[in-house]
């Protein structure tokens, strides 16, 4: 079936008037490209690079002597050949423990990187990192990552309600704190008392309405899409939306269909 040329013209007018409002959200691989290699891992960084993911989420923890490294885990049990809290190890020790075996044999070898590390690799490839704060002084997590250059393109989370509080009143110059919305009910509440500036929200709480109110405040919106099983219509419905990030395990999906 041939269609009249101004119905065309007029489709694709639509469809671009669609895209301005909503651009195609940012990309942020959590724990890196973990089905590709290793979690918290400069492989795993590395595979962002490669495929143009935006941003790589980690999980900060400090060492026995005050290193900051990237584990998500409290113990080192799950992820390297080492045993017990990384909190009791020291940094010398650490450095010569394996990362990547546990995930496959061809990545034998992969350290445990240290926090400063994955900054000066981030910044020389242009890639975002979120912090989720585990352990360690907020101040000096911050002085490392602006001794990096990366203070402008890091985001910073906390689990704790408390702690993204405390951190806000530390640090208000800070434009990249991002704050759980685990109950939309609680949003505006959230808003006045944490002033992030951004929004997470797991998939299945998004509404337009909520996604609204935020950008009504110069608020942004993080989509938690999580998880091992097929997320594509989750992805879908949270672009539709309209939302500025989508945090996802398997980033290179996203990035296909972006493409």
């Amino acid at each position: 079936m041939k269609f009249p040329s101004h119905l065309i013209a007029a489709l694709i007018l639509i469809s671009a008037a669609s895209c301005a409002r909503h651009p195609f959200p940012a990309i942020s691989g959590h724990r890196g490209a973990n089905f590709i290699a290793p979690e918290n891992t400069l492989a795993s960084a590395d595979s962002c690079i490669r495929y143009g993911v935006d941003v790589m989420e980690c999980d900060v923890v400090l060492s026995k002597d005050s290193v900051f490294y990237i584990l998500h885990d409290s113990l080192l049990n799950r992820t390297t050949n080492g045993t017990g809290p990384i909190g009791e190890w020291l940094s010398r020790d650490l450095d010569t423990l394996d990362a990547g075996s546990w995930f496959g044999p061809e990545w034998k070898g992969q350290k445990l990187p240290r926090f400063s590390a994955l900054l000066e690799k981030a910044a020389a490839n242009g890639l975002g990192i979120t912090v989720d704060y585990r352990t360690g002084d907020f101040h000096d997590l911050v002085a490392l990552i602006d001794s990096c250059g990366m203070l402008e393109h890091t985001y910073f989370t906390f689990s704790s309600y408390e702690d993204t509080k405390a951190f806000r009143a530390a640090f208000p110059y800070i434009h990249t704190l991002q704050a759980y919305v685990r109950d939309p009910a609680r949003l505006d509440e959230i808003l006045d008392d944490v002033h992030p500036d951004i929004a997470v929200v797991r998939a299945n709480k998004l509404s337009r309405k909520l996604i609204r109110r935020c950008h009504d405040r110069d608020v942004k919106v993080l989509a938690l899409i999580l998880g091992l099983g097929d997320k594509r219509a989750a992805n879908r419905k949270a672009i539709r939306m309209g939302v500025d990030i989508i945090a996802t395990d398997k980033p290179e999906e996203l990035v296909k269909l972006r493409r």
